[in-house]
């Protein structure tokens, strides 16, 4: 509508202007280095224009043929692409340095020109939700798409960071109903049911994960033990635990066997007094590369004496492996809960020696 109304005022103007200009066209001289060039003003004109795009067409083919499409020979815009280039790094300097309300003012500044603007709105709104301004963060987030996945990871990860931890659950759940499933979104839904302490509804989402790809698989390989021993035993001390319950058996049962699982179930039975048994599923399940994994969990499983078998599978693994930290973290563990602190001492110090910083 607005071109319309350009092109009918642009008509008009040259029926009232074109009989003045075609009775009285003017004369322009021009007088350089000996030449004399004389033509009436609407030649002039003509010649001006028909020059600039013959110029303008010549700059366009020398770009693309040059590769230089990205380079500006307007001295203002080629200013204002640079300022946002220096403050667009100058944004992913203060970002990775944790400077929240500078990174948010330079990626704010890095807007105003140059590409990447879907990226630098997305920083932006994450540094100012940093920062403390929760009102610049949401305007920053209304500018992204409404059905970008980036504008929808970010709405839900600023909703568990101010603790909405339900509330981000059902969010990423209604997302994830939609296909394909978007693996940044899903992971997120995990912390979020993790965050939000509901168990059930974690070990069916690790069943969703767990066929649907939603890690690769080493990444789930860890992952497990970040999910299973910690809902088990949630589960088991708020309501009993029951593996014939519905949300255990549509695992798949790989899940189920898996080590992880395993150290939930013996956290379980260990806490419900049958140390004997929580040690025996321990034994059987546990292979080497699993104690890194499973020692946060795995040192506040309250075995008390029932321990020997264990020990004896530590000690058998230190003879091939006599530098892993871990297995002495382990026996350290296994001394205390027999009693034996000196001993305990002793595996801590071969512990710290061989994995510094282990807790």
């Amino acid at each position: 509508m607005i071109k319309a109304l350009i092109l009918v005022a642009v008509l008009a103007l040259a029926m009232f202007i074109g009989p003045v200009v075609t009775n009285n066209p003017g004369y322009i001289k021009l007088v350089l280095a000996g030449y004399v060039i004389e033509m009436t003003a609407l030649g002039f004109a003509i010649v001006l224009i028909a020059g600039l795009l013959v110029l303008g067409l010549i700059v366009k083919i020398l770009k693309r043929l040059l590769r230089l499409q990205h380079v500006s020979f307007n001295f203002f815009r080629s200013r204002r692409e640079r300022k946002a280039r220096q403050a667009f790094a100058n944004g992913l300097h203060a970002y990775a340095r944790r400077q929240w309300p500078e990174a948010a003012s330079q990626m704010q500044l890095a807007l105003q020109a140059g590409d990447f603007n879907h990226e630098k709105r997305f920083l932006a709104a994450y540094a100012a939700f940093y920062a403390g301004d929760a009102d610049n963060a949401s305007r920053l987030i209304a500018e992204l798409p409404e059905d970008d996945s980036c504008r929808l990871y970010l709405e839900a990860d600023i909703l568990l960071h101010q603790g909405n931890t339900n509330q981000a659950a059902r969010l990423l759940d209604t997302l994830l109903q939609q296909q394909p499933v978007d693996p940044a979104l899903a992971q997120l839904y995990l912390r979020s049911l993790q965050q939000a302490g509901q168990w059930q509804q974690l070990l069916a989402a690790a069943g969703r994960a767990a066929n649907g790809n939603w890690f690769d698989k080493a990444s789930w390989q860890l992952q497990r033990f970040a999910i299973y021993p910690q809902a088990i035993r949630q589960l088991a001390t708020d309501t009993g635990f029951d593996q014939q319950q519905d949300y255990w058996q549509a695992l798949p049962a790989k899940e189920r066997k898996s080590a992880a699982a395993a150290l939930g179930l013996a956290w379980a039975e260990a806490g419900a007094g049958q140390a004997d048994a929580a040690e025996k599923r321990l034994v059987a399940a546990l292979s080497l590369t699993d104690i890194a994994p499973a020692w946060p969990h795995l040192r506040q499983i309250p075995l008390g004496r029932s321990v020997l078998r264990l020990r004896k599978q530590i000690q058998h693994w230190l003879r091939d492996h006599p530098t892993n930290g871990y297995l002495y973290a382990v026996l350290a563990y296994l001394a205390e809960q027999e009693g034996e602190p000196q001993q305990a001492q002793q595996a801590w110090q071969k512990a710290r020696q061989y994995q510094p910083g282990l807790g």
